[in-house]
Parts: C-alpha cells; sequence; structure tokens
C-alpha cells in the first residue's frame, strides 16, 4: 500500500498521525482505478502512434532511397546507403530497407569505394537481419547471387538466382550481374550482351556503362571503349570505374608515352581510386620513369598495410609494369581473396598477358568461373568479331 502511495498516488489516509494505521474511502480508491486505466490505455495509444509514424517514415525513406537508386551513381551512393540505414532505424522489419541496403553497400565495393573484406560480410547481415517472410524478395535473391559470384564463389548458386530474378523481372543489376558471370567464365561475348541489356534498361547510371566497356576492353574492342566513353561522357555521364576501364583500353592502344599526362589527369580526376594509380604507374614503368612507377609502388603498399588484401589488382598491374611478375600474382591472389570486381576478368585481361604461361597464374585462373578450364592461348586471341555495338544496335539478341 504504501509503495503503490509513494510511486503511483494511490489515496491514503493515516489513524493516529503520520506512522499509523492507513485507511482509504471507496470512492477515492474507485477514481484512483479510472485514473490508473486511462493513463496506462494512453501511454499505449502514444507507443503505438510512435510505432506507426516510425513506419511511415520508414516507407518514406526507402521510397526516396529506391528513386536514387535508380540513378546511382560513385557521388550520391553514400546518401542511398544512409537513407536506407535510417529507414532501418525507424521500422526494424522494413524488408525493403534491408534489400535495399544490401545493394547500396555491394556497389560500393564493385567499385572500389568500400574494402570487400568489409563490404561482403556486412551486406551477408543486411540480408540475414531481414523478416523472414520477406526472404524470397528479388532484391534479396540479386544481392544474394552477387555475394555468391563475388564472395562465396558458389557460381552454380549465383546462375540459378540471377536466372530466376531475369525470368520475373529483369533488372539492371541482376542483368550486369549476369554480365559479370559469363566475364568470370571467359565468354565474353555473352557478358556483352548483358551488359548491354543492363545499359540500355537504364542508361542514366554511368557504372553501367563501365561494365559494358569493360567487357569490350576484356574482347579487345579497344578503339570501341575510347568512342563508348567519349559519347557516355557527352552525356553527362562519368566515373571512376568508366575512366579506369578507358585507362585500360589507351595502354593497350599505341604508344604509352604521348599518354602519361592523360593518365595523370584522370588519377588526379578521382584520388581515391586506386586503380587508375596502378594503371599509372604501370605506364611509368613501362616508358623509362621507373623511379616514378617506384614511387607509387611504395605509396599505395603504405596505405594497404593495414589490410594486405586492399588495392590487389592495381598493385598487380603496377608490379608487371616494374617487371616483377611473382609479386604481381601475388597481389592478384590477395585481390581475388578480396572479392574485387577486376578478379572476374583475369582469365581475359589484356594486362595479365604476361603472366599467362605462368603456372601460379593458371591455378588462380582456374578458380574463378568454374565452369571451364583455363587455357592462355585461347582467353587471350583477340576474336575476330564485328564491333559490338553495330551487331547491338541492329538488334543482336543475348
Amino acid at each position: 500500500m504504501q509503495r503503490w502511495h509513494e510511486c503511483n498516488g494511490l489515496p491514503v489516509h493515516h489513524f493516529g498521525g503520520h506512522k499509523g494505521s492507513v485507511f482509504a474511502y471507496e470512492e477515492e480508491i474507485n477514481q484512483w482505478f479510472l485514473n490508473v486505466s486511462a493513463g496506462s490505455c494512453a501511454v499505449e495509444a502514444r507507443v503505438e502512434e510512435t510505432l506507426e509514424s516510425g513506419k511511415r517514415s520508414s516507407c518514406q525513406l526507402t521510397a526516396t532511397a529506391n528513386e536514387m537508386w535508380e540513378t546511382r551513381s560513385e557521388r550520391n551512393i553514400h546518401s542511398i546507403a544512409d537513407l536506407y540505414r535510417k529507414a532501418i532505424a525507424d521500422d526494424s522489419r522494413n524488408a525493403a530497407a534491408y534489400a535495399g541496403l544490401a545493394k547500396a553497400i555491394l556497389f560500393c565495393s564493385l567499385f572500389d569505394m568500400i574494402d570487400g573484406s568489409v563490404a561482403y560480410p556486412s551486406a551477408v547481415e543486411a540480408l540475414r537481419r531481414m523478416p523472414q517472410i520477406d526472404s524470397e524478395h528479388l532484391d534479396t535473391k540479386c544481392s544474394a547471387a552477387w555475394i555468391d559470384v563475388l564472395y562465396s564463389r558458389n557460381w552454380r548458386q549465383a546462375r540459378a538466382g540471377f536466372e530466376e530474378i531475369l525470368s520475373k523481372r529483369p533488372t539492371s543489376f541482376a542483368l550486369a550481374g549476369m554480365a559479370a558471370l559469363h566475364i568470370a567464365e571467359g565468354n565474353i561475348l555473352k557478358a556483352k550482351g548483358y551488359a548491354w541489356e543492363a545499359w540500355r534498361l537504364n542508361p542514366l547510371v554511368s557504372s553501367l556503362g563501365g561494365i559494358l566497356c569493360w567487357a569490350m576492353y576484356l574482347n579487345g574492342d579497344f578503339q570501341h571503349v575510347l568512342d563508348l566513353v567519349a559519347q557516355i561522357r557527352s552525356g553527362g555521364g562519368n566515373s571512376a570505374f568508366l575512366t579506369a576501364v578507358e585507362a585500360l583500353a589507351l595502354i593497350q592502344e599505341g604508344s604509352i608515352s604521348g599518354k602519361l599526362a592523360h593518365l595523370e589527369r584522370a588519377a588526379s580526376d578521382f584520388p581515391q581510386n586506386q586503380t587508375l594509380h596502378g594503371i599509372l604507374g604501370y605506364a611509368c614503368g613501362i616508358s623509362g620513369s621507373k623511379a616514378r612507377a617506384q614511387d607509387l609502388y611504395a605509396h599505395m603498399a603504405r596505405q594497404s598495410e593495414p589490410n594486405r588484401k586492399s588495392n590487389g589488382y592495381a598493385l598487380a598491374i603496377l608490379s608487371i609494369g616494374l617487371g616483377n611478375k611473382q609479386e604481381a600474382i601475388e597481389w592478384l591472389e590477395n585481390a581475388y581473396a578480396e572479392g574485387s570486381l577486376w578478379s572476374l576478368g583475369f582469365r581475359s585481361d589484356p594486362m595479365l598477358k604476361p603472366l599467362a604461361g605462368d603456372p601460379c597464374f593458371i591455378r588462380l585462373a582456374n578458380k574463378i568461373g568454374g565452369t571451364t578450364h583455363y587455357c592462355a592461348e585461347t582467353e587471350f586471341k583477340r576474336p575476330e568479331t564485328p564491333s559490338f555495338l553495330e551487331s547491338a544496335l541492329v538488334g543482336e539478341s543475348i
């Protein structure tokens, strides 16, 4: 009684002073019960109102993030991820927000904005926390398939995932995933077909144009890469990944010395992109500026000391430019272990042709794709095919 009186305001009276026996009037007790009950209902109503407000806010944030995803870029992807995180904070059962966050994290990893050793476990955790009832969400399956390609290396399961999505509702992210899977298998012509469909579905996303250009580069269509990059830029599109693919194509087209200034500008435009610095270092190494290449290598290697998997592809290219083939293979193995998008192209990448006959490189290449045996003589042979863009424009199907 005393506790109720002190904590909940129970009306009591005392016989014989403050320490005497207590009593209460019936009408006061009844009124007290009514007040307590009303207060409890009011608290429940406020809690319910707060939850509903959180759900509305979460849905609005998710809808905004989904709209931004359709024009995703290296510039706005962090804002997209932040919106999905806020949506989850407002409603922890918003499945679409978890699926969106996983996609945003994967995008950052694909295009060298987050280290794979951080990105993939985070994306897996986002998918794990989704409410069980929504585990069949197509966006969830798309992110899971990308994780299978780059993190779990479960090629068969990845293909099944992408094929299921494309049979129900084709998305540019799933089409790009299918292109990446075919690149890993060394089937570059099919990869170009899927990459073209992905970009055609959403041409405002520069990274999709970058994946198409990358597939063309892996097929040896270097001049067509340069032409398409110029057209994408004319429409206001650009990205670090697109610029890196352009730089790789430039390396393969003619003399290097006259292109150093262009490569310097590209690395300066995207100072956080290590691939561009690795390409610049390679160009310096094979054009006589070995000291500059060694300085770049030392600087990039120091940056990756906390995590030896970082910058693997960039440092491998630079090592080739310096003539250090075994070191290059070690960096490629790190890039593969990290889950780098570039690692899917090791079987066909013209930059890696000097390593083609090395047994260690052959073992690494045979880990990629999982369906066909690597053969240097066929992988690096430039196919005699018409311009992909010419074929695509007249309706060639995938």
